[in-house]
């Protein structure tokens, strides 16, 4: 329902900014069949390179994908420059409609630039990751006096996150020396035949904390077999927790919990409860929980967890998407503690499809944890 809801306003809105784009070129054969060339590689090259990526590694499909998936944010900023567009023809005066008459074409050409502007600022916010930076204090005891956490989710590897920006990922997180990482899911994009051919795992693999790095299943991890990225993630050094608990040095508990699409998508098995999976916890331990979509905050605060960390709405990653995703989430991003419950949402440390963020930079999560004396 949501899908079939998505494509059809994508290609609604992509019809008629195409359409109305056709009306202003210069009557010319040859600028017509390029324009319109260009715009069906821009509505479908990013689902065709998908495709051919998964039985062909051809570097410059990459490249293709990620020219073709700047449409989607681009396709909305024409939408709106041509209703202010159409606004302004409404109330301007003769003379305006005189000197642009047979130019609407300059028109067309200022809106083309804008946008091209505002995907340009979006890439440079996707490499400018911003830290966000937390002091929380968990009202349980522990052998530890704090704890240094860096959260990152939301990275996408292998979509049009290549080999340079994954780099750009790691280190950030490396940097704030972290005694432990939580990855709450989507970390790859793409199956695991791709993602080794492309050598992401030798990135991944230098992922490294004194008390581990751990992940949970997101839902673009299903698109492409959980099981088998599973495996890829651990072979990496990264354990991922699927619907279960690990003690970490007799010092607190790290729960990862599958996502939905697990039953949703593959259909592979069914979501555990949280109270199944802290059946045999000790609850006098800091109980930290990985979850990907922040649609079970009211069960992690009925079991009293410490720290619930998800991702997946990406703040909406480009506006006005953002207003969107506030409505579908009880929390689409940020902070907020209900009972001894700290509740963080990130908006991700990578990108979904078109590698630009608009109204917000890329985040990493670094949490200063303080436990009771």
């Amino acid at each position: 329902m949501k899908r079939g809801f998505f494509f059809a306003l994508y290609y609604g809105l992509s019809g008629y900014v195409i359409f109305r784009g056709f009306l202003v070129l210069p009557h010319i054969l040859f600028f017509q069949g390029f324009y319109l060339v260009i715009c069906a590689w821009a509505v479908w090259g990013y689902f065709i390179c998908s495709a051919i990526k998964e039985r062909l590694h051809l570097p410059m499909l990459n490249g293709l994908m990620a020219f073709s998936s700047l449409w989607l944010p681009a396709v909305i900023y024409f939408f709106f420059g041509i209703c202010l567009a159409d606004g302004i023809w409404i109330v301007a005066p003769p003379s305006f409609h005189a000197f642009f008459a047979g130019r609407l074409w300059m028109i067309g050409l200022g809106e083309v630039g804008l946008v091209a502007l505002i995907l340009i600022k979006g890439y440079l916010n996707t490499l400018d990751i911003e830290v966000k930076k937390m002091e929380l204090s968990i009202e349980k005891t522990c052998p530890l006096s704090s704890l240094r956490v860096v959260v990152a989710s939301d990275i996408h590897a292998g979509g049009t996150i290549g080999k340079r920006r994954l780099s750009i990922i790691i280190k950030k997180i490396l940097s704030l020396k972290p005694d432990l990482i939580l990855l709450p899911g989507d970390l790859i994009d793409g199956s695991r035949r791709v993602l080794e051919k492309e050598g992401i795992d030798q990135f991944f693999k230098n992922l490294a904390a004194p008390l581990g790095v751990y992940s949970c299943i997101g839902n673009h991890e299903c698109f492409y077999d959980s099981d088998s990225l599973s495996a890829f993630l651990e072979n990496c050094g990264i354990a991922v927790l699927r619907d279960e608990q690990r003690k970490v040095d007799n010092f607190f508990y790290v729960i990862g919990r599958d996502d939905r699409a697990v039953e949703i998508i593959e259909g592979k098995r069914k979501r555990k409860t949280l109270k199944e999976i802290l059946k045999e916890s000790d609850r006098s331990k800091p109980l930290f929980v990985m979850d990907h979509r922040p649609t079970a905050i009211d069960e992690a605060v009925r079991e009293q967890v410490d720290l619930l960390v998800c991702g997946h709405t990406h703040q909406g990653q480009f506006w006005p998407i953002n207003y969107i995703v506030d409505r579908l989430f009880p929390l689409s991003y940020g902070y907020r503690k209900i009972g001894a419950s700290h509740i963080i949402v990130t908006r991700g440390a990578g990108t979904w499809g078109p590698p630009v963020r608009v109204g917000q930079k890329s985040e990493i999560v670094f949490l200063q944890l303080f436990f009771k004396k």
